[in-house]
């Protein structure tokens, strides 16, 4: 029998078809406007939404002047109708795939951010990943605008920025699915990082001059090549508070240290040191290298307590004292655990008083360590919080005392 050839031509003539199919809705990189970041602030109206979009040219080195990077802002009564406008604005197919950052200002933090949310969760093209983040005093376009030697795309410092976690506890990072589950979690509130824009008078305390003969740093000092030209940036952006939510409304900030307060009470431990002065004159330092913190509720007696495990090595001590005798490293140890103690203490009156926000999560714990309890408390915990007596527990060891051992300095 023999074979027409055509036919053995047929396969390949398929699989060639099939390929090319793969093309026809493609879309070519250099028309495609890839989002890295949005900025959302208030109107009167509504809002208005500020895009910034990487600029291939110039990534690619074909720009040899231009910035990786360009915003287009418009208004809208709605997130989404602000953002069509962009899109009708650009000469690119915008892409939210690669969207790292939305920054909102404070008025949309405190008035809520359920409509930032549920713009983002609607859109199938925004990974869950995402950082939220609060511009503090200042608009949330500024915050995209200012240019760093870090990474001249704003929105990917502030997304690296805010992995700093894994590092240090100053910091938090959850993602969008997280956020949205606190928001409307009545048994633990929010916390997202807070970005804030410095500028080189503010640290210096007076009036600089500019090398183009102006005095003083604007923000749009930070909008050029220029902020990176210097050692120290003119304009930075920086995260050093925390925004505290209850629900979806901020209701505070937190600084740093009590950030670092924050995330050893969650457990998220990353670093911390404990500095302590003893007799006004000298300090010591201890370097916590292990923690355990639990908590533990009693609702029926309206309390709580939080308990830490700490131990750690000794990274800094002025103090004239034999550390080879026991009683005098377990009177340093006493020092110390009194610091913590005294610092722990003034941060949970601050978050029941001033922001009165569970951020610890004992209503999570209170749901699963006396349930039945916790359901005649369920949907009024808010109200409960405040009024909830909340002891700190602390035992601490040292483990070491450094290199030098005994040697005082």
């Amino acid at each position: 029998m023999r074979i027409n050839k055509k036919w053995l031509l047929l396969p390949l003539v398929i699989v060639s078809l099939i390929a090319l199919t793969g093309c026809l809705e493609r879309v070519e990189l250099n028309k495609l406007g890839i989002v890295a970041g949005l900025a959302i602030d208030t109107t009167d109206e509504g809002y208005t939404l500020t895009a910034q979009i990487l600029n291939p040219s110039a990534i690619s080195g074909e720009a040899h002047n231009g910035l990786p990077i360009y915003n287009l802002t418009a208004d809208g009564e709605s997130i989404h109708e602000a953002y069509k406008k962009i899109d009708f604005l650009s000469s690119s197919a915008l892409s939210l795939s690669h969207l790292n950052v939305i920054v909102i200002n404070e008025d949309i933090a405190k008035a809520g951010v359920a409509p930032v949310l549920n713009f983002a969760l609607r859109r199938d093209d925004i990974r869950p990943d995402i950082n939220i983040v609060v511009a503090k005093d200042a608009h949330a376009n500024d915050i995209l605008n200012v240019v760093t030697a870090l990474d001249m795309i704003p929105a990917t410092q502030i997304n690296v920025s805010s992995m700093i976690p894994t590092h240090t506890a100053r910091l938090t990072s959850y993602n969008l699915y997280e956020v949205v589950d606190m928001v409307n979690s009545d048994a633990i509130n929010v916390v997202l990082n807070a970005v804030s824009i410095h500028r080189e008078e503010d640290r210096l305390g007076e009036k600089v001059e500019r090398k183009n003969g102006t005095e003083g740093t604007t923000t749009q000092t930070g909008q050029t090549v220029d902020n990176i030209l210097d050692i120290t940036a003119p304009v930075q952006l920086r995260i050093e508070h925390l925004a505290v939510f209850n629900g979806d409304k901020m209701v505070g900030f937190i600084d740093d240290a009590e950030a670092q307060l924050y995330n050893m009470v969650l457990g998220d431990y990353k670093r911390y040191d404990i500095v302590t002065q003893i007799d006004e004159d000298y300090y010591t330092s201890l370097g916590v290298t292990k923690i355990k913190s639990k908590i533990t509720t009693d609702l029926e007696h309206n309390e709580a307590t939080i308990k830490f495990e700490l131990s750690g090595i000794i990274l800094e001590n002025t103090y004239p004292v034999d550390f080879t005798n026991t009683e005098n490293l377990d009177a340093i140890s006493d020092y110390l655990k009194q610091e913590f103690e005294d610092d722990m203490n003034a941060f949970v009156n601050k978050v029941q008083t001033e922001l009165k926000s569970d951020i610890f999560g004992i209503g999570g714990k209170a749901h699963t360590q006396e349930h039945k309890v916790w359901k005649e408390k369920d949907g009024y915990w808010s109200e409960l919080f405040p009024e909830l007596t909340i002891h700190v527990e602390v035992e601490l060891d040292i483990n070491s005392v450094g290199e030098i051992g005994n040697v005082t300095l």
